[in-house]
């Protein structure tokens, strides 16, 4: 049995750079059941068969034949006439490596769920590789953008703690990108040797251009992981609010559970993800777990963007 996606009304894109919680808040909206849960489709990994470019930039006015053909793959996703690669990560344990070969792994498996899904009237999108499509994806297909932006110095040592850098080449590499948002500094992506300040290179370029096209579209929701972490009943309220989605005491208890039933803001050692701790305190401890030289170096390069959400101060470098 298929359910038919023009059932869908409401569609909701979550993104922002990879760990800075898209995978939290999607979890979180796709509570109800009236909300299908879509994962990573531009993900080369785990995504579209042809979806083999990380972090693609697509204008919205498809003004190449290479943008042509990406969008008439992505409108297949928009009737739920596609399929999802299963990705088995090496991180993976015995088990989880078994149940991923007989169920796949999460796109898959929440895609049958959608397609299943009796109640569905809002699909959300969670995909941190395809953040550079959010201004495409609104203006073609009107979905919501809910942009997540978490504190550089927070971001750069989650991926510290996990050995995940990105490669700003990816980005380089995009002319189109260049010649939108980079012209004037083409030898931004030369790549440092260092991969902390590879990462500071790539935050500054993501949110440069999010924090751009946001400007130019004030219905797009923008809300950084701190708030989420320091309020977050108060945070997701509004969230579910602003993107009409059916908020419960069960929503509320759970977000409480998630937020506050641990005593430590630290990850359990081993896990990628630990979505079961106490968030208030994230933010200071990822902060104070980098050297003053990393701080001052990570903040020389990421200034201009960051200090238009985030006070100067946040980078504590007058200790």
């Amino acid at each position: 049995m298929k359910i038919a996606a023009d059932q869908i009304q409401n569609w909701i894109y979550v993104t922002g750079v990879p760990r800075s919680g898209t995978t939290f808040v999607g979890k979180i909206l796709s509570l109800p059941r009236e909300v299908d849960y879509i994962h990573e489709p531009f993900n080369p990994q785990c995504g579209f068969s042809d979806a083999n470019i990380w972090y693609r930039y697509l204008r919205s006015t498809l003004d190449t034949e290479e943008m042509q053909q990406f969008h008439a793959l992505t409108q297949s996703l928009f009737r739920y006439d596609f399929k999802l690669k299963t990705y088995i990560s090496a991180r993976e344990n015995t088990v989880g490596r078994l149940v991923k070969q007989c169920l796949g792994s999460r796109g898959p498996f929440y895609l049958r769920l959608a397609k299943l899904n009796p109640w569905h009237t809002t699909a959300l999108i969670k995909d941190p590789i395809g953040m550079l499509m959010t201004e495409y994806l609104y203006v073609q297909f009107g979905v919501k953008p809910v942009i997540l932006m978490k504190h550089p110095l927070s971001q750069i040592a989650s991926y510290k703690r996990v050995s995940l850098w990105p490669k700003l080449s990816q980005l380089g590499q995009q002319q189109a990108l260049v010649e939108d948002y980079f012209a004037k500094e083409r030898d931004f992506f030369a790549q440092p040797s260092d991969p902390l300040l590879e990462a500071a290179s790539f935050w500054r370029a993501i949110y440069k251009v999010l924090l751009s096209q946001a400007q130019k579209h004030p219905d797009w929701l923008l809300i950084t992981h701190e708030e989420l972490c320091e309020q977050p009943i108060a945070a997701f309220q509004r969230l579910y609010q602003t993107l009409n989605l059916p908020w419960s005491g069960q929503i509320e208890r759970h977000i409480q559970k998630k937020t506050q039933g641990n005593s430590s803001a630290e990850a359990d050692q081993g896990k990628f993800h630990d979505f079961n701790r106490n968030s208030a305190d994230i933010f200071e401890m990822r902060r104070n777990s980098l050297s003053l030289t990393e701080r001052q170096q990570i903040f020389d390069i990421v200034e201009d963007v960051a200090l238009q959400i985030y006070p100067r101060e946040s980078f504590a470098l007058d200790v």
